[in-house]
C-alpha cells in the first residue's frame, strides 16, 4: 500500500491552512492598525439626496507603497447598494493617505459604509466605517473628526454656500427657519477657507447659491469648477467694493471682469439711498456722510438691479444657463456690515422679497395631484420608463389573479376528481398539477417579452461664449431586460464623432417621491439587496448592475464638451424688449418644432400651410421675416384664451374672462414636459402646473431670458448619448432629443432703438 500520496496530500493541506491562518492574522493586524484620522461627508455632514456630495478621508496605518481606493457604498433609489469608487492613491511611506472625491446617496434614510480597500483586493476592505444618513440626525457638526452621520435634505430645499465670515448670514438663516411653515426654506453651508473649497464642479451640484465676499484667491481648478457650475444653472453672487483691486488680479476676476466691465480701482460713492430702497421697509444705511468705496461696472449688458447716480450697485448677467450677480460694495465692511436690514437684503436677493409667514407658506403651496406625481422630474421619468407590456402588471392585478385562482382551484379540482375522473384519491395528483399549471401560465405571461428595450430622452444645451461653444448633454434612460441577469452598462457621447472621445458620467436616476424607485422612500428592511460598482463621476460605466425580468432600471448620463463656434448670432434687444437680428447654427442635425423666447415674448415661425419649418445647419433666423410671429410668453405657456359668456362673436373684452388650459400631468411628450421645465417660473411655477421643480431647478431658464440671452427650444431625432450593454451598443426603442440654444443678446438702451451704422454694416 502506497502511503506517500495521502501523506503528501495531508502535508499540502497543512501548509495551505498555515498560510491561510498567517494571512488572516496579518490582515487582522493590518485592519486593527488602520484608522480614519479624518472623514468629512458633504458640507459639515449636510447634503442633498440624489446629488453629488464631496467626501475627504485621511487614513493612517495603511500598507506603505500600495495603491488604495476610497469607496462609498450607499443605497440607490431602488434599494440596491451602489459601491462608488471615489478615489485611488498610493499610500505614503508613513502609511498615511488622503483621498477625496464625490459620492451620491439615493435614499433619505438608511445606512451606508465608507471603506479603504487595496486595489489588488478590492472586495476586502482594510478599513471601514458605517455612516447613518437621514433627514433629521442629532449630530452632523464639524466638531467630530470622523463623521458617521449625514443629514440629507430633499432636493427642493434651497442651499446657500458662503466662504469665510460673511456679515448678516446667521440672522438670515434664523429668519428662514422662523418663517418655515411645513418645510424649511433655506439651508446654509459654510466653508471655513478656500483650502476646503471644492475643485470639481460635481461637488457643487447640491449648491443653489454661492456667495463670495473677501475670499477670491482661488486656484485655477476651483475657478474652473465655479465656471462649469454656473454654466449649467448655478447662481453666483460676488461682493467687492474696496477689495476690487485684489479681485481683478485673481483667476475669478480674470473671468468676471470682461463680463461686467469691472475697472481695476474702486471709486467713492456718495449715496446708497437706492440700495436702501431695494429692500422694502429697510432701515437707513448709516454711512455718516462718509464716502463708500464701490466697484465700477461699465458693461452695458448688465441688468442693473440697483442703480444710482454714482453707477450700478447691483448688476446681473446670465452666463450659460446660470446667473452671476455682482454687488459693487463690500458686504463685510462698514456701512453694509452694520446695516440692520442686511439679512432682509439677502432675502430680497434670494427670494425676490422679504420673508414673511405668508411667503413661507406660498413657496410650498401646490395642488394635490391624484396621479401621485408631485414633481416634473417624476413625470419625465414615468414617461421614459421602458417597462415592457409583459412587466406592467400592477400589484392589485397580481393579487387579484392569485385570489381568483385560489378560489377556482378548489372547486375545479373537486369537479375533476369526483365527476370527471370519479377517483377522489386522484386529488393527490390533480391538485399539484393545477398549481403547477397555474404557475406555468403566470410564468408565460411574465416572460412573454423576449427583447431588450431602451428608452432615452436627451437635453442638449449649446451656449455661445467668446467665439467658442459649450455643449452640455443630459440623458435620462430606462432599460428593460428580458431575463434576470447582471450586466455592465456604459454610456458614451454620440452627438458627433469628435465628441465621442472623452468621459461621460453614468449613474442611477431617482424620482423625488416616496414611492418605489423614489429617493424620499424610507430605508426599510434590506432583504434581497444587491450591489454593483460605479467607478466615479468621470467614468461612464456601471459594473454588475442587477436587472429583473421585464422590469426596468432608470439611468442618468451627462457629458460636456468645448467646441468651435457652433452658433453665429447677431441678436439685439431694444429697451422695449423686442428681439431683432439674426442667428444660425452649425449643429449636425436639423431642429424641428422650435420656438425662440426672450423677455416676455415667444417667437414662432410657421410655413404657408401652418407646418413647422426645419432649422437646418446654416439656415438663418431673421427677425424681419414675415413668417415670424410674436406672442406673450405666459399666455402661450398657459394656453390662455378669452371666453365670452353665452358664446357668440367676441367684439371686445367687456364681460369676457380669460381661461387657462390646465397643465397636463399625464403627458408623455418630452417637448411639452421639458419646455415647461425650462420656463417653469415664466409659466407661473407650481401655481400653474401643480407640481414642483425640485430636481430640475438648474434647468430653469426664466432668469436667463430676462437678462442677456435668448433661448431656442426645439426637437431633433439625433440621440446625444449611446448606451452599451456588455460592450454591445444598444439601438434605442424610443429616443427623443430636446435642443436648447442659448443665444447672446446685445442689450441696447431705449434711446438707441434704431440699430447703429456699425450694426447695420455688420448685418450686411
Amino acid at each position: 500500500m502506497n502511503l506517500s500520496a495521502p501523506l503528501i496530500c495531508s502535508t499540502r493541506r497543512f501548509l495551505r491552512l498555515s498560510v491561510t491562518t498567517a494571512l488572516l492574522f496579518l490582515t487582522a493586524g493590518a485592519c486593527s492598525a488602520a484608522e480614519f484620522r479624518s472623514l468629512r461627508l458633504g458640507y459639515d455632514g449636510v447634503g442633498k439626496v440624489g446629488k453629488w456630495l464631496p467626501i475627504t478621508a485621511v487614513a493612517a496605518g495603511l500598507p506603505a507603497g500600495d495603491m488604495v481606493q476610497l469607496r462609498a457604498a450607499f443605497t440607490d433609489p431602488r434599494g440596491d447598494t451602489c459601491i462608488q469608487v471615489v478615489d485611488e492613491v498610493e499610500v505614503d511611506s508613513d502609511g498615511s493617505a488622503t483621498l477625496r472625491g464625490c459620492f451620491r446617496c439615493g435614499r433619505m434614510e438608511g445606512q451606508g459604509t465608507v471603506s479603504v480597500n487595496v486595489t489588488t483586493a478590492p472586495d476586502t476592505p482594510i478599513l471601514r466605517t458605517p455612516v447613518v444618513h437621514a433627514e433629521e440626525v442629532e449630530q452632523y457638526s464639524s466638531n467630530v473628526p470622523v463623521q458617521r452621520t449625514l443629514k440629507l435634505n430633499k432636493a427642493g430645499l434651497l442651499t446657500l454656500m458662503t466662504v469665510g465670515e460673511v456679515a448678516g448670514i446667521e440672522e438670515l438663516l434664523r429668519n428662514a427657519e422662523f418663517y418655515s411653515s411645513a418645510q424649511p426654506l433655506l439651508q446654509g453651508v459654510h466653508v471655513e477657507s478656500l483650502q476646503q473649497f471644492p475643485d470639481v464642479a460635481f461637488a457643487l451640484e447640491s449648491i443653489d447659491y454661492l456667495l463670495l465676499t473677501d475670499n477670491f484667491a482661488m486656484s485655477s481648478a476651483q475657478t474652473e469648477a465655479i465656471q462649469q457650475w454656473v454654466r449649467v444653472g448655478g447662481n453666483l453672487l460676488v461682493s467687492a467694493g474696496d477689495s476690487v483691486t485684489d479681485f481683478v488680479k485673481t483667476e475669478l476676476g480674470n473671468w468676471l471682469s470682461p463680463i461686467f466691465g469691472i475697472r481695476p480701482k474702486p471709486f467713492s460713492a456718495k449715496d446708497l439711498t437706492s440700495l436702501q430702497g431695494y429692500v422694502q421697509g429697510a432701515s437707513r444705511i448709516e454711512d455718516n456722510r462718509d464716502l463708500v468705496p464701490m466697484a465700477e461696472l461699465q458693461s452695458p449688458q448688465s441688468l442693473a438691479e440697483v442703480d444710482s447716480l454714482s453707477g450700478t450697485i447691483i448688476g446681473r448677467q446670465s452666463v450659460g444657463t446660470g446667473v452671476v450677480t455682482f454687488i459693487a460694495v463690500d458686504l463685510n465692511q462698514v456701512p453694509m456690515s452694520q446695516w440692520p436690514s442686511l439679512p432682509q437684503f439677502y432675502e430680497t436677493l434670494l427670494f425676490g422679497e422679504k420673508l414673511t409667514a405668508r411667503s413661507g407658506k406660498a413657496s410650498r403651496n401646490m395642488r394635490i395631484s391624484q396621479s401621485g406625481v408631485s414633481d416634473l422630474a417624476t413625470q419625465l421619468m414615468a414617461a421614459v420608463d421602458a417597462t415592457s407590456d409583459a412587466g406592467r402588471w400592477s400589484t392589485w392585478g397580481v393579487m387579484g389573479i392569485i385570489v381568483g385562482w385560489l378560489l377556482l382551484i378548489g372547486p375545479l379540482d373537486y369537479v375533476l376528481v369526483t365527476r370527471v375522473l370519479k377517483r377522489p384519491h386522484f386529488t393527490w395528483v390533480t391538485f399539484p398539477a393545477l398549481i403547477i399549471g397555474g404557475a406555468t401560465v403566470v410564468y408565460s405571461f411574465a416572460f412573454g417579452s423576449s427583447s431588450l428595450r431602451l428608452n432615452q430622452w436627451h437635453v442638449v444645451d449649446v451656449t455661445a461664449e467668446a467665439g467658442n461653444s459649450h455643449i452640455m448633454a443630459r440623458s435620462w434612460m430606462s432599460v428593460s431586460m428580458p431575463d434576470t441577469m447582471r450586466t455592465d452598462v456604459k454610456a458614451a457621447p454620440s452627438l458627433r464623432d469628435d465628441f465621442s472621445s472623452g468621459p461621460a458620467t453614468l449613474t442611477w436616476a431617482g424620482r423625488p417621491e416616496d414611492v418605489f424607485g423614489g429617493m424620499y422612500r424610507a430605508g426599510g428592511i434590506a432583504l434581497g439587496r444587491q450591489s454593483y460598482t460605479h467607478e466615479g463621476p468621470d467614468d461612464g460605466r456601471l459594473m454588475g448592475v442587477p436587472f429583473l425580468t421585464n422590469g426596468s432600471r432608470s439611468l442618468f448620463a451627462e457629458w460636456s464638451r468645448e467646441s468651435e463656434r457652433l452658433i453665429d448670432t447677431r441678436l439685439s434687444a431694444s429697451g422695449f424688449g423686442l428681439l431683432t437680428g439674426t442667428f444660425s447654427h452649425n449643429l449636425p442635425f436639423a431642429i424641428s418644432d422650435w420656438i425662440v423666447v426672450y423677455g416676455n415674448r415667444v417667437y414662432r415661425t410657421r410655413g404657408s400651410t401652418g407646418e413647422s419649418i426645419l432649422l437646418s445647419a446654416g439656415d438663418v433666423w431673421d427677425s424681419s421675416s414675415p413668417d415670424i410671429f410674436a406672442f406673450d410668453l405666459k399666455t402661450w405657456l398657459n394656453g390662455s384664451r378669452t371666453v365670452r359668456p353665452g358664446g357668440g362673436e367676441l367684439r371686445s373684452n367687456r364681460g369676457s374672462t380669460t381661461v387657462n388650459t390646465p397643465y397636463d400631468k399625464s403627458s408623455v411628450d418630452p417637448h411639452y414636459i421639458l419646455t415647461m421645465a425650462s420656463l417653469f417660473d415664466a409659466a407661473g411655477g407650481s401655481g400653474y402646473t401643480g407640481l414642483s421643480q425640485a430636481l430640475f431647478r438648474q434647468m430653469e431658464l426664466s432668469d436667463t431670458i430676462r437678462l442677456n440671452h435668448a433661448v431656442l427650444i426645439g426637437l431633433t431625432e439625433t440621440p446625444a448619448t449611446s448606451l452599451a450593454v456588455d460592450n454591445v451598443a444598444i439601438e434605442p426603442t424610443v429616443s427623443r432629443t430636446v435642443v436648447r440654444l442659448v443665444l447672446p443678446v446685445n442689450r441696447r438702451e431705449s434711446s438707441g432703438l434704431a440699430p447703429t451704422r456699425e450694426e447695420l454694416n455688420n448685418k450686411e
